[in-house]
């Protein structure tokens, strides 16, 4: 019986690893082979590997000959082939195909997505495809002229020691914030409502969206994280005691003044796109709905929350639809 399997970001990275680890024979085609792909990538001796090693590739640094060297020095059989754009890999009786090319950038940075298979058919398909790429090897000569080609490619936010600033498993996709009832001072509204005009002028479309705000008295840490696009779950304990759970928005920015020339504080505004019919929860609704996807004692009671783990915060922006009613409630 074959298996289909969808695999993304951490999940692909892991499976991937683990499965070329655990095969006798794996073939690989890479359209481009960057920094760390021996690594990344851990083939073999009588393992095959193509790549685009071409000298416009090699300039743009998008395969870096020196990682596929390494691969040669194990006993892994390297060829070039210009054009080339798959992303394939038969290990063993198992296919993965998707969006990655081996790198740092791609395993770190980027938001990658993969097929893995055991499909009789699929497999016998991507082994006849790989064979037939399998025409241009690596000579010595050629790996030299390319290692002298080889430029490091230049991603905005990667440093001069070829570190990121933020990788992508550091940023949080989602937040969970935790708020309480209170009314802006009268002196601060006009200005508040500067804030709000410019938010609703960013949205899209108004018959299926609005804008929400929270304020912060003071610039909060995750000011230095959020992004535009960043998903934000509020939860607000009101004065009876209340705490309802607002469905998913969107940052669309985040504002900022004085608040009185006097004490020179700066309050910090965050606006948001959020549905126009959302439905909310009650904190033991959400609570209950996501001990599944957190696990048990995770959410004990409200508080500021960055959620750093794509699956999980899948998994909770699932509890809503993109309508933003509630797609599953706890009994």
């Amino acid at each position: 019986m074959s298996v289909t399997t969808f695999l993304s970001n951490e999940i692909l990275w892991r499976t991937l690893s683990a499965k070329v680890k655990a095969a006798r024979h794996v073939d690989a085609a890479i359209a481009y082979f960057g920094q760390s792909g021996a690594k990344l990538l851990p083939l073999r001796r009588g393992d095959r590997l193509i790549v685009d090693m071409s000298s416009t590739t090699v300039r743009a640094g998008a395969t870096d000959p020196r990682e596929v060297e390494k691969l040669m020095r194990r006993g892994v059989q390297a060829f070039t082939r210009r054009n080339l754009h798959a992303k394939l890999i038969v290990a063993d009786k198992s296919v993965i195909s998707g969006s990655a090319n081996i790198s740092k950038h791609s395993q770190q940075i980027l938001d990658e997505a993969a097929i893995l298979t055991n499909d009789p058919a699929a497999l016998r398909r991507a082994r006849e495809f790989i064979h037939r790429l399998c025409t241009e090897p690596v000579r010595p000569e050629y790996l030299e002229e390319c290692k002298r080609l080889y430029k490091p490619p230049r991603f905005k936010g990667w440093l001069a020691n070829g570190k990121h600033r933020q990788q992508r498993a550091k940023h949080a996709k989602l937040r969970i914030v935790n708020l309480r009832e209170y009314s802006i001072p009268e002196s601060e509204v006009k200005r508040y409502e500067q804030g709000e005009v410019k938010a609703e002028k960013l949205v899209k479309d108004e018959a299926r969206s609005k804008t929400e705000s929270f304020h912060w008295p003071n610039k909060p840490k995750m000011a230095n994280e959020l992004e535009f696009g960043d998903w934000v779950i509020q939860v607000t304990t009101y004065k009876d005691k209340s705490i309802v759970v607002s469905p998913p928005g969107q940052l669309l920015f985040m504002d900022n003044y004085v608040q009185d020339a006097d004490s020179g504080k700066v309050r910090w505004v965050f606006h948001f796109e959020v549905p126009r019919r959302g439905e909310t929860m009650t904190w033991k609704e959400f609570r209950r709905a996501a001990k599944a996807i957190l696990g048990a004692g995770a959410l004990t009671a409200p508080r500021t929350k960055p959620i750093r783990d794509v699956q999980v915060a899948d998994g909770l922006l699932a509890l809503w639809t993109l309508g933003g009613c509630v797609s599953r409630r706890s009994e």
